[in-house]
């Protein structure tokens, strides 16, 4: 049989196997400007700052209640992303110490699901300073969908943190459903 020649359809045969199913990739996007002082020591949830909002436009169904936001239920685990941007001012004289944590934590605001290591700075403004933070849910018994999760930052410093703007950006990517 002769070689088809360059940019000539291939010869028709049997079809082959179905290629790999893809994950879902899912994201909604939270906003808030302001001014919000954060104490030295205290923990300040994103989702009780005042005007807080979903962005329009995302694909991840999150419900946002007062104070956290839920997942809908699915039938198998999927891996979620909470990337984090803030801006804004921390106090302090040179050589002290101005740092801070994301966490996520349950509805009671006092049990912690994942944290990043402390973020520091030298000077004293916070310039759209980014953490990202991963974790899994499994189903409709999970309690990112039963109760929800809180996002927020801990003041580990000895100084006061001033907030003007939080973006939190949460990325689900999803197994297959049948």
């Amino acid at each position: 049989m002769p070689y088809p020649q360059p940019g000539a359809p291939g010869v028709p045969g049997p079809q082959g196997p179905a290629g790999p199913t893809i994950d879902q990739f899912l994201q909604d996007i939270f906003n808030w400007t302001g001014s919000q002082t954060v104490a030295s020591g205290t923990f300040r949830n994103f989702f009780t700052l005042s005007g807080i909002a979903k962005a329009a436009g995302g694909t991840a169904g999150l419900n946002q209640t007062a104070s956290s936001i839920r997942f809908p239920a699915r039938s198998k685990w999927s891996q979620v992303i909470f990337s984090v941007r803030i801006t804004g001012t921390v106090g302090g004289a040179s050589g002290t110490a101005r740092e801070w944590l994301t966490q996520t934590r349950r509805v009671d605001g006092v049990t912690v699901v994942g944290s990043d290591g402390d973020v520091k700075v030298d000077g004293t403004d916070i310039s759209n300073r980014d953490t990202s933070l991963i974790s899994w849910t499994r189903d409709a018994l999970d309690p990112f969908t039963v109760d929800g999760v809180q996002v927020g930052l801990l003041n580990s410093s000895s100084q006061t943190i001033t907030l003007t703007s939080v973006s939190v950006r949460v990325q689900r990517v999803i197994n297959p459903e049948p």
